[in-house]
């Protein structure tokens, strides 16, 4: 409404003051008092003139004499008043003649709304019709906006309805016969609920007033159509009234079915459409059909005995067999494997999402099959595991290969030469292949080992004496950093060897007085260990490599520690991240809680 009260406002022109007297020194000395930008001051000099003009301009305020030649004032100011459009024009009688009572009244009989006498207070007079002028001007906008809404309330397609505390109809619009079939005056006083049945419960939720609210209304002939409606509150005198637009949206709900329906039948996902009140299938896509081995749609539609099983997997490997009707909650993109009418197990991701259609509750499931993923999947993981080891039959043969060509020269020289030295050396290489062997086993372990729940700072405050034994020995320092976190579901022996190689590759990154810092603590829903080191950092090109095994810096290393910490990550459902720089290394490890 404000829009149209600023359109009325700038259309707005000059008011018009009738000045009436017959003689052209008063209508001087009037004119050069009510001088204004604001008004545009008509002078006449007789009351036939003034009728003219009042048939002709729009007048704020009239400024009669009552004294003059032919119609007098008060004869004039009784014709204006007898005619429609001038009967609402104020009056102001302007009189030298006498004060008595009897004269006051027949002005105010002829329809004068105020009466001064002469000689008058310049200043007064200019008051008064500023007051007057500004009745006017609320008067025209009032007018505007009736007018405005008039022609609103008459062209509009939605209904417009008003309606009191107790839900009983007060108005309606032209536009309600069109939609609902009712005529205006059928519905006065007949409660709102007859047009929108659901609508108590939104205008009693203060929340919901103001909001556009998708639902669905009932004509006349008890046809029902989708409708937005948005509500309304007002007080007037008092008493509360709602304010309520209807709109028929049935033409868009048309084109979202449309597009709901090309969009069912041609993605490649399995759609199906279930009344959650017997569970009969509404609609299934043609992937679907084929999916599940059928040839028809008239095999599945209407029918609700045809029951869907599904392999749902959860977080903790734990398999249930479930139906649509189990899953009350929607569901995304959860994992699922389900047998199909060939007997086939396929792989699946299932998301489901309740809605409403005509009144009527149905879930909507969407299966993305992810069968031929999973298998090329698979495959590729085989044939990473051939590769893999290759490579690590590749390095055995390398790394086990020069302790027993040591033992065997050893063993040809000792034949001329026995020396208890060559004994020794011999050992050491056996114990070194020994080693080799011993780790691969441990990275090559797919057995799962039992977790329990365990408080990672007790571990490394258990692993702190050892650490700090190899750490004097290099003159280096162990600083320990270990916030409150949650217990962790971990394999304490795995956990040990991590912390312990971790630690171990951190020291010996380091020249001698450098510092171990072990850090712990909780971030969001996880618990992270850091390991940070003072040592020179990590070549990128060294990163990309370190977890392979064999692949070692070190003149002495395996190269399977860290694969085995890798592994040990991987069978905790942690992540392994690695930050370095030339002032040092940190390696984070973030275990899910």
């Amino acid at each position: 409404m404000k829009n149209y009260i600023d359109i009325w406002r700038k259309d707005e022109k000059k008011v018009n003051i009738l000045l009436v007297d017959d003689r052209p020194e008063n209508l001087l000395a009037l004119e050069s008092i009510l001088t204004s930008s604001d008004y545009h001051l008509i002078s006449v000099n007789s009351g036939e003139e003034a009728l003219k003009r009042v048939l002709i301009e729009d007048i704020a305020v009239i400024l009669l004499d009552v004294q003059m030649p032919g119609l007098d004032g008060f004869e004039t100011a009784k014709l204006i008043k007898s005619r429609e459009k001038s009967k609402h024009i104020p009056i102001i009688f302007l009189t030298a003649i006498s004060q008595a009572i009897e004269y006051v009244k027949e002005g105010y009989h002829a329809g004068a709304i105020d009466y001064i006498f002469k000689p008058f207070h310049p200043e007064t007079l200019k008051m008064k019709v500023e007051a007057f002028v500004k009745i006017y001007q609320y008067q025209e906008q009032i007018k505007f906006q009736n007018e405005a809404l008039k022609v609103i309330n008459q062209t509009l397609i939605d209904t417009l309805v008003t309606f009191d505390k107790a839900g009983r109809i007060v108005t309606t619009n032209p536009a309600i016969t069109k939609m609902f079939g009712y005529t205006e005056e059928e519905l006065s006083g007949e409660p709102i609920d007859l047009l929108v049945p659901s609508i108590t419960s939104y205008y009693s939720d203060s929340h919901k007033l103001g909001r556009i609210i998708e639902t669905f209304a009932v004509c006349k002939n008890t046809d029902v159509f989708p409708a937005d409606i948005q509500l309304g509150e007002a007080k007037i005198g008092g008493q509360h009234v709602y304010v309520c637009s209807i709109r028929d949206v049935t033409e868009r709900h048309l084109l979202e079915e449309e597009r709901f329906r090309k969009i069912f039948e041609s993605t490649s996902c399995l759609v199906s459409l279930q009344a959650v009140k017997d569970w009969h299938y509404i609609n299934v896509n043609k992937t679907w059909l084929t999916s599940f081995g059928y040839n028809h749609y008239d095999k599945v539609v209407n029918r609700s005995d045809l029951s869907i099983k599904y392999i749902v997997q959860s977080n903790d490997n734990v398999e249930t067999v479930v139906e649509t009707k189990d899953l009350i909650h929607p569901v995304q993109s959860s994992r699922i494997k389900y047998f199909n009418q060939l007997g086939e197990l396929r792989d699946g991701l299932l998301s489901t999402e309740f809605m409403d259609i005509h009144g009527e509750e149905c879930i909507l499931s969407v299966i993305t099959d992810i069968t031929d993923r999973m298998s090329v999947e698979k495959e590729m993981a085989r044939l990473d595991g051939l590769n893999l080891i290759g490579e690590m039959a590749s390095g055995i043969v390398h790394e086990v290969r020069n302790p027993m060509t040591t033992i065997r020269g050893f063993l040809q020289i000792s034949k001329d030469i026995p020396s208890p030295e060559f004994i020794d050396i011999m050992l050491e290489e056996l114990d070194r292949a020994h080693n080799i062997i011993s780790e691969f086993l441990s990275i090559s372990k797919t057995n799962n080992t039992k977790r329990i729940s365990k408080d990672l700072n007790v571990i490394i405050e258990n692993l702190f004496p050892l650490i700090q034994a190899k750490a004097m020995y290099s003159n280096h320092q162990v600083y320990l950093d270990l916030n409150d976190c949650s217990e962790l579901k971990i394999n304490e022996r795995e956990i040990r060897q991590l912390i312990l190689n971790l630690s171990l590759n951190g020291l010996d990154a380091m020249s001698s007085g450098g510092t171990l810092t072990i850090k712990t603590y909780q971030q969001d829903d996880e618990v992270v260990l850091a390991i940070q080191d003072e040592g020179k950092g990590i070549k990128q090109e060294i990163i990309n490599k370190i977890d392979k095994p064999f692949f070692s810096t070190k003149e002495n290393g395996t190269g399977l520690g860290l694969s085995i910490c890798q592994k040990i990550v991987s069978k905790h459902d942690a992540i392994m991240d690695i930050k370095t720089s030339s002032e040092g290394t940190i390696f984070f490890v973030h275990f899910p809680i």
